[in-house]
């Protein structure tokens, strides 16, 4: 099957099939419902326009050329990806009664990006980073580790803001 899909906001799929009633029938995507990972390959659950919803269908990531309603519902899709670990992860600490930002176990694992080290801790000879991240409300702890490996710049930055060289210099001249 070959599909061909415009990059308008309702975007166009020529399907050639070899069925020759559905020759040169034209398909046209009306909204973008789900996602999932399918044999190592993304696929979007798509809404045909002027179909039922029995008649969505699963279709590979890399047949579909429609940016607008692909970015739309990533973005969607991401949003509500990060509300619903939010929820979790506040449920999941008031059971612990511990502070919702210690929670969770690497943000980076779950495809968040870092915004800014916030602060940094040292317990137990270990250090350690209050971090906030892009689509969650609460900063997380993020070991060193892992926060040195994927963020180093950030990490770096945070660490020149915090030394005064001023007084190093005046303490080390003097």
């Amino acid at each position: 099957m070959n599909i061909n899909i415009n990059s308008d906001e309702v975007s166009s799929v020529s399907s050639e099939l070899t069925d020759d009633s559905d020759e040169g029938e034209e398909y046209i995507v009306e909204k973008i419902l789900d996602r999932r990972h399918h044999r190592g390959e993304v696929q979007y659950l798509v809404k045909w326009l002027n179909y039922s919803d029995e008649d969505n269908t699963w279709e590979l990531a890399s047949d579909l050329d429609c940016p607008t309603l692909v970015n739309s519902f990533e973005s969607k899709f991401s949003l509500k990806r990060a509300l619903n670990l939010n929820n979790l992860y506040e449920k999941k600490a008031k059971r612990m009664k511990i502070d919702p930002c210690l929670v969770m176990d690497n943000p980076f694992n779950h495809g968040f990006t870092a915004q800014e080290v916030l602060k940094g801790f040292k317990k137990n000879g270990e250090v350690s980073f209050l971090i906030k991240f892009l689509d969650l409300d609460q900063p997380q702890m993020v070991l060193s580790g892992i926060a040195y490996e994927e963020i180093p710049q950030m990490v770096l930055k945070f660490y020149e803001k915090q030394c005064n060289f001023q007084d190093y210099l005046n303490n080390y001249i003097s």
